[in-house]
């Protein structure tokens, strides 16, 4: 495994986190412990970015269970159980259904709509950072489409769908604003996430300074201000929810490649990843959908379908290039 020398901030943070991956999959070398135990003994930063690591999904590495490095703090490694034996039953009555219904999903024109009216736009598992005219930049996750409405009076971004991360350059003449479904997300010299999601729900996230969020079919509601380190969602209808604290860690894992799930329904996960997949992903069997996930991976889907698939002893069956069953 290639470390970056460079220990700063979220650099030394990645490293953690790709240490941590690498100790849980299950295929641990001796020299790969060897390389861990020089990278964890390096200086201090580089144990507390591991624990912190650790913390943020809540258990560590199989592999490291079994054969933790040579003198590591006591109390800094936790383990969890070996996950239960589950018999497998393949429950397969139903997979030509699922393919139906996958097949009218395809058919249907919303994203080729967003495609032809958009500006810029991400397939399936691209990413793609773009400079804005004014010099504010954007950086567009899998799947996205954005069109720009651009005048001498103001600054527009419509986000036709997916998510994007917008850093933008003041200019008090012309605000600039996000517009995402019934939602318009105004800057405030800031640093800030939006996310379209297909159930009509609008994501907000504020890395930097604040932003404040209307309803453009509401004007008589209060735009509500979202503060940085602050979340908000708003569920495409009704009034708008208060701003959370915001997990940025776990929010912003995107823009290094990540995802990262915290004890959440295997369910809630696919939905998050089929997001990255070219592939449809659908679960068989309505018990599989309540298992629990907790860690650290990769957007690429076929990864983590292979670290889901040996974690939880589930099957996988794939039914052309398009379509993949997840079930007992």
């Amino acid at each position: 495994m290639n470390i970056n020398p460079d220990n700063s901030g979220e650099s030394l943070a990645d490293q953690a986190i790709d240490w941590l991956v690498q100790m849980r999959s299950g295929s641990v070398t001796d020299a790969m412990r060897c390389e861990f135990e020089v990278w964890y003994r390096q200086d201090d930063a580089h144990r507390q970015a591991y624990v912190e690591a650790e913390m943020l999904w809540g258990s560590v590495a199989e592999a490291v269970k079994a054969a933790p490095p040579a003198n590591l703090p006591a109390g800094q490694l936790r383990s969890v159980p070996q996950a239960v034996a589950i018999r497998r039953r393949p429950r397969l009555a139903g997979l030509a259904l699922a393919a139906s219904l996958l097949l009218g999903a395809m058919l249907g024109r919303g994203m080729l709509q967003d495609w032809l009216l958009s500006d810029y736009a991400t397939a399936v598992g691209e990413q793609q950072q773009i400079q804005l005219a004014d010099g504010s930049s954007v950086l567009l996750n899998t799947d996205t489409a954005l069109a720009l409405d651009w005048s001498a009076e103001r600054r527009r971004v419509v986000l036709l769908r997916g998510q994007a991360e917008f850093k933008v350059v003041a200019d008090t003449h012309r605000p600039f604003e996000v517009v995402a479904g019934d939602t318009a997300v105004r800057a405030l010299g800031t640093v800030f996430d939006v996310a379209r999601r297909e159930s009509g729900a609008v994501e907000v996230s504020v890395t930097e300074h604040a932003v404040a969020v209307r309803l453009t079919d509401k004007p008589d509601v209060v735009p509500m201000r979202v503060e940085e380190g602050q979340h908000l969602q708003y569920v495409g209808s009704g009034g708008l929810n208060k701003p959370d604290a915001a997990n940025l860690k776990q929010l912003n894992a995107w823009k290094r490649g990540k995802l990262i799930f915290n004890d959440q329904a295997l369910a809630d996960v696919v939905t998050e990843l089929n997001r990255y997949s070219k592939a449809k992903i659908l679960l068989q069997g309505q018990e599989i959908t309540h298992f629990r996930v907790s860690g650290v991976f990769p957007t690429d889907s076929l990864a983590m379908l292979d670290a889901l698939q040996k974690s939880l002893s589930i099957r996988m069956t794939k039914l052309g290039p398009w379509l993949v069953i997840l079930h007992m």
